[in-house]
């Protein structure tokens, strides 16, 4: 006889492991406190910045109350400078463009350097500088001292300047040599009325009184100084003076002879004969 049956154990529950939770830290209420306030702080700074900009921009604000002129003028009028930059003085005192009344101002031919600055509370000051012109550039222009063309009004040009005339671009190289020349032909008591540099790149001069020098392409110093040495003796000449010297030669130059005009023959104002053909004659050929 078959015993009772045996209930199977009971398996013992196992107790469940509590799940991991990161432990927070404490709030740090007095470091959120001042975080708060610099945030603060920084965004009524930040207003204030952005209202004091808008401010700063209103012309009603610090306005520009005289634009002063200082140079010393031949050729241009204040009016002119005053009407040139009306339009680029706007804004206020902050917020004037002052490279724009710059270059207003330079549009004036007659104006060679401008300078702008502000000066507190209320006043543009402008330094103007004319254009100091050195000769006629062509028929309609003219250049200054650094080789510099502008061209102002055709009835704003003075008289009696020596003209220069060159290819595009060749200004600076013909004033250069214009004044070089002019120098070493001052000594000699000469003045320079007229200097060209053609478009094969030879040199052209006409002296006061009309004498023409052909200086050609090379070798300029060597031939003017040749022109220097020989003309105290060519312009001793009896009866006559030189119309042109032709200095291209290698060794020597050419000279174009014209007879002196009646009045400075003598008292009796008539002309001296001339014994070997009347009128213009080319003498031979010089050597140096």
């Amino acid at each position: 006889m078959a015993g009772p049956r045996k209930r199977p154990a009971k398996r013992r529950a196992q107790p469940k492991t509590p799940a991991w939770r990161p432990r927070l830290p404490a709030t740090d209420w007095h470091r959120v406190g001042r975080w708060s306030l610099s945030l603060l702080l920084f965004g009524v700074m930040a207003s204030a910045l952005l209202w004091g900009g808008v401010q700063l921009r209103n012309p009603a604000v610090l306005p520009l109350e005289v634009v002063r002129i200082d140079g010393r003028f031949s050729h241009l009028e204040r009016d002119d400078i005053v009407q040139a930059v009306s339009d680029a003085v706007r804004g206020n005192f902050f917020t004037v463009d002052v490279e724009a009344v710059r270059d207003a101002a330079l549009q004036l031919p007659w104006v060679e350097r401008v300078s702008v600055r502000r000066v507190w509370p209320g006043t543009l000051d402008m330094k103007v500088e004319e254009q100091q012109p050195l000769a006629r550039w062509g028929k309609t222009s003219l250049v200054n001292r650094r080789g510099e063309v502008f061209t102002p009004p055709r009835e704003s040009i003075p008289a009696g300047l020596p003209r220069l005339s060159g290819q595009e671009g060749s200004a600076p190289a013909v004033v250069a040599r214009y004044r070089e020349i002019g120098r070493r032909l001052g000594e000699l008591g000469l003045r320079i009325e007229r200097l060209t540099l053609d478009s094969r790149q030879a040199w052209r001069l006409w002296l006061e009184g009309g004498l023409e020098l052909d200086l050609g392409r090379a070798d300029l110093e060597r031939r003017l100084n040749r022109f220097i040495r020989i003309y105290p003796r060519l312009s001793r000449e009896a009866g006559q003076r030189m119309k042109r010297v032709d200095l291209r030669y290698t060794n020597g130059f050419a000279v174009l002879w014209e007879p002196l005009p009646p009045a400075t023959e003598g008292d009796s104002g008539e002309a001296a004969p001339d014994r070997r053909s009347g009128g213009m004659k080319r003498q031979r050929r010089g050597q140096v």
